[in-house]
């Protein structure tokens, strides 16, 4: 997961990622150990713990996406779509 331009730094993601961890009793025992590359985070270093943050990432860009897509209203490709 990178950051990209116009969405939710991986940095903020993370925060909320390991609070979540760190605040479910269940989730307690994940290992927050990260690899670093080049002084940057590139993935958690237990696969298990890895396997959550990519889950947890891309539901957050996809959230955010929807959300966007909400507050612009419909584009102008979806009242051209015909196929339905």
């Amino acid at each position: 997961m990178k950051d990209r331009p116009g969405a939710i730094p991986v940095a903020i993601m993370r925060q909320h990622f390991e609070l979540a961890i760190t605040h479910t009793p269940w989730l307690k025992g994940c290992p927050l150990g990260i690899m670093e590359i080049n002084g940057v985070f590139s993935h958690y270093m237990d696969a298990d713990t890895d396997n959550l943050w990519l889950g947890f990432a891309i539901g957050m860009r996809c959230a955010e996406r929807l959300g966007n897509d909400q507050r612009s209203g419909p584009r102008a490709t979806d009242a051209a779509d015909t196929t339905t």
